[in-house]
């Protein structure tokens, strides 16, 4: 429990310190909504990446609280692998994709992995997760055919990675991947997230991101503080 809360101060403390920043730097953030085709012909895999501008600029959490609600719905179910018990992608051992195929269709959270971190580039490390017992969040990426989750308690709740993690700088394209929803219709909603301009947790931004499907969504900057 101790570490757990040592966590949660982490998360919340590094929010805490985002600055207000202009609107219009706002234009330098979007979220970027692609597909693949999945393994199941009656699904798609759609994966949501955040699009910075910088190589050195970082992705340091997605989040939600009772001020910068986040939320994602899935109205046909996603589909959650069995054999990925957990909520992020540190569950999708490649190793396993022979034996088990469909495992690759699983739902996950993620901040700039698409495998466990010790797969990743060097320097990962696995995204690691805050929320409110009365109201998981986990629960859409773990339990299969669930349609959507809310965050938007006081005390909120998150997926980060700490500053040391090389995964949550930009990758091809400038886009860091922060999630694989993989359902038979389509997918909406409003994702929050923390980036560090730079690698500079002092420049601390928060960015909302509304979007509705496919497609490139811009961010907005949230200037009024939690």
């Amino acid at each position: 429990m101790r570490l757990k809360l040592k966590f949660y101060s982490i998360a919340m403390m590094a929010m805490g310190f985002a600055v207000c920043t202009p609107y219009h730097l706002a234009a330098q953030y979007s979220l970027v909504v692609t597909y693949e085709e999945a393994l199941n012909p009656e699904l798609t895999k759609y994966l949501v990446f955040v699009k910075l501008s910088k190589v050195t600029d970082r992705v340091s959490a997605i989040y939600g609280t009772d001020k910068d609600v986040m939320w994602i719905e899935a109205p046909d179910g996603v589909f959650n692998s069995p054999f990925n018990a957990g909520w992020s992608a540190s569950g999708m051992n490649p190793l396993f994709f022979e034996a088990m195929p469909a495992m690759v269709d699983d739902s996950y959270a993620t901040i700039g992995l698409s495998m466990p971190a010790s797969g990743g580039p060097e320097g990962s490390e696995d995204p690691i997760m805050v929320e409110d017992r009365g109201n998981p969040w986990t629960t859409f990426f773990k339990e299969n055919g669930a349609s959507r989750f809310d965050i938007n308690t006081k005390m909120g709740g998150s997926w980060f990675t700490l500053k040391t993690s090389a995964n949550g700088l930009v990758g091809e394209n400038g886009l860091v991947l922060i999630a694989q929803i993989t359902t038979s219709g389509d997918i909406r909603g409003r994702i929050n997230a923390q980036i560090f301009p730079e690698g500079d947790g002092k420049k601390s931004t928060r960015v909302k991101f509304e979007f509705n499907g496919l497609g490139e969504h811009p961010g907005e900057i949230i200037t009024t503080p939690n």
